[in-house]
């Protein structure tokens, strides 16, 4: 299991190439966002790339893995304390809430991504939750 350090140098690098690319990295090899949330605590601005995935409806949607390690990701935490988030994604930038699904809309939209035995599911006993990030157009 990575490091917070190690998540971090990572994330960084992602960031950079994300940005200097118009949206598009060589690793991850999926398609990814960049969400900006506001420290719950520290109330400063953080940004980290994550993977996401569009539902029927077009909703842009995240899943907080953080590779199966035992806790929530800080970006969730974050955003639970305050829902207003940035999202870039490609070239562009918007404003968005995320919205933390639950029930029936959680599970639906989790096995979009996941049919329930990925080696992160596989590292820890926690429910990874879904976000839609309400106000980010799906790419065309």
């Amino acid at each position: 299991m990575p490091t917070d350090e190690e998540f971090r140098t990572y994330n960084q690098g992602v960031i950079s190439e994300f940005r200097a690319n118009h949206g598009t990295v060589r690793e991850p090899p999926f398609p990814i966002l960049l969400l900006t949330t506001t420290g719950a605590r520290t109330g400063r601005r953080t940004t980290v790339p994550l993977g996401f995935a569009v539902d029927d409806r077009g909703r842009i949607f995240v899943v907080g893995s953080k590779a199966g390690a035992p806790r929530h990701p800080a970006w969730f935490h974050n955003l639970r304390a305050d829902p207003a988030v940035t999202v870039e994604l490609g070239d562009g930038t918007y404003r968005a809430q995320a919205v933390v699904t639950t029930g029936e809309e959680r599970d639906r939209l989790y096995r979009r991504v996941s049919d329930g035995t990925s080696a992160y599911e596989r590292n820890t006993d926690r429910v990874f939750p879904v976000v839609v990030l309400d106000g980010v157009p799906a790419p065309a």
